[in-house]
């Protein structure tokens, strides 16, 4: 059974062999170090909780909740749910961000960690969810239009090779 779960020791071997692949991997867009030193288990789990409370925060981040998405006992995706939304969020990141497994790309998990995301935020009492992917990953973006989303359009983003495209969904 697929489920989204908060950071959590119960899954340390399998967190260890995920940070691995994503290390060798020049696709990954470093989701998984959004909480600092990915080595540091310890610390992920306690920046996890502290963020979702909107404690300790780095300048300009708002709060989120870092879920891994776990299928049996194997973590094969990350997701972050972001609260709100900045300047930047608005342009180009999105209420969330997620990414699969290198080795589990292509199986549907992208449409799945998705779906389950947008139950997060009905929880949260967020109704219009923004969702962003580059132009070049065309299975996210069918993932997004697969559970609802609607392209508002596609801009550039300074610093970025590739279009950013911009999806709402509304729950």
């Amino acid at each position: 059974m697929l489920r989204l779960v908060k950071p959590t020791k119960k899954y340390e071997k399998s967190w260890r062999e995920a940070v691995e692949e994503f290390r060798k991997d020049s696709k990954t867009i470093k989701l998984w170090e959004v909480l600092g030193n990915p080595d540091d288990l310890d610390g992920i789990i306690r920046n996890a909780r502290l963020h979702s409370q909107g404690k300790n925060l780095p300048a300009g981040w708002v709060p989120y909740d870092l879920l891994w998405m776990i299928d049996g006992d194997e973590i094969v995706g990350i997701a972050s749910i972001r609260h709100g939304l900045t300047p930047f969020l608005f342009k180009a990141g999105g209420h969330i961000g997620y990414e699969v497994k290198p080795s589990k790309r292509g199986c549907g998990y992208a449409n799945k960690i998705l779906q389950l995301s947008l139950k997060r935020f009905e929880k949260l009492g967020i109704e219009k969810i923004l969702v962003t992917v580059f132009e070049n990953n065309v299975a996210s973006w069918k993932a997004i239009e697969k559970n609802g989303g609607k392209l508002k359009n596609r801009v550039k983003v300074e610093n970025e090779k590739d279009t950013t495209r911009r999806y709402w969904i509304k729950l």
